[in-house]
């Protein structure tokens, strides 16, 4: 009985793996991003910039998400890598829910578009907006939007959560935050946000040497000499990468409190739900060559596992005890107490 239940979940996770690659396919021939692709530069051209203006690389997600849905055939493969990886961690998240139906929907569309697409092409406006095709970046953001349109619903039900009791619905919901834990789990999301976002900008992407060459921006003696030089010449990468995070919070917090999960569990599901989207920069990509592409997938990875990772602690609150019987044994749930921010 046992096996057999397992077997058909699995089958069910790889029905929404290949619903997701699916999905991603269809986004990109009906937003026409893979016709306006082919309008881009080779990925070999070096993106001249004035050494003062760039002294961090931007993200790797500023160029990473301006990919072509439209790809050759050698690189099915790697299409078929990713969309598994996303399709078994939010599979996992879906499977982990204490909500259903279109509340359920709505959280995954929210942070599989909020994520992978708005937070990402913010920084395309930004870096991007006069360098790239016509209509290119219109194309991206209706491409994300038509992909988590039709994934969510039809994940939510292939793997049979549409449909509870309202008594099951609400056995997990969890009383509010005052508005002081708010402010403060706020404020450390946003501050690490920023730095993480330099840092591994910094020690990881930066220290690539065809990154630097890609990008046309000078190597830095030290980590705050370049916060310094951004300072200086780039003040306000700053308020927008505050934006940033502001935008992660918001597509990330729906996606915590739904989970029937202790913190730590939380934390994990956040830190792989961030990673596996950054194996879109695995694919092929007519803006950036594999070198780059490369030095910020190691650079964005390393990023996600620290930030989501965080941001789930602290999204997450403790369980109330109809929670917490049905997430532990018997023997921890008595006397088991959690402590708040």
């Amino acid at each position: 009985m046992i096996v057999g239940k397992v077997l058909v979940t699995g089958l069910k996770i790889l029905a929404v793996c290949l619903l997701f690659a699916s999905c991603f396919i269809a986004g990109g021939v009906l937003s026409g991003l893979g016709k306006i692709a082919q309008q881009a530069p080779p990925s070999t051209n070096v993106q001249h910039v004035p050494p003062e203006q760039l002294a961090i690389s931007p993200s790797a997600q500023t160029f990473s998400k301006s990919h072509a849905p439209h790809v050759p055939d050698n690189s099915l493969r790697t299409i078929l890598a990713f969309s598994v990886c996303v399709g078994v961690v939010l599979s996992y998240l879906i499977l982990r829910s204490s909500w259903h139906g279109w509340p359920l929907v709505g959280t995954i569309f929210l942070g599989l578009y909020g994520i992978s697409t708005v937070a990402s092409q913010v920084e395309t406006l930004f870096f991007l907006s006069s360098k790239l095709p016509h209509g290119m970046i219109r194309a991206i953001f209706l491409q994300g939007a038509i992909t988590a349109a039709l994934f969510a619903p039809l994940a939510v039900l292939l793997l049979g959560k549409w449909h509870t009791s309202l008594a099951i619905r609400t056995a997990f919901s969890t009383g509010p935050w005052s508005a002081s834990s708010v402010a403060t789990r706020l404020a450390v999301i946003v501050v690490a946000f920023v730095f993480l976002y330099m840092f591994f900008g910094y020690y990881v992407a930066w220290q690539s040497s065809a990154v630097r060459q890609y990008y046309g921006g000078p190597a830095q003696p030290g980590f705050f000499a370049a916060l310094k030089a951004n300072w200086q010449y780039n003040p306000w990468i700053y308020p927008l990468q505050v934006f940033r995070a502001l935008l992660y919070a918001v597509s990330l917090y729906p996606l915590v409190r739904m989970l029937r999960a202790a913190r730590w569990e939380s934390a994990l599901a956040m830190a792989l739900f961030l990673s596996v989207l950054t194996g879109i920069l695995l694919l092929p990509n007519p803006l950036m060559p594999p070198k780059v592409a490369y030095a910020h997938f190691r650079e964005t990875l390393g990023f996600s596992l620290v930030f989501g990772a965080l941001a789930g602690w602290l999204m997450s609150g403790p369980l109330p005890a109809a929670a917490r019987s049905a997430t532990l044994p018997p023997h921890r749930v008595v006397g088991e107490t959690s402590r708040e921010f």
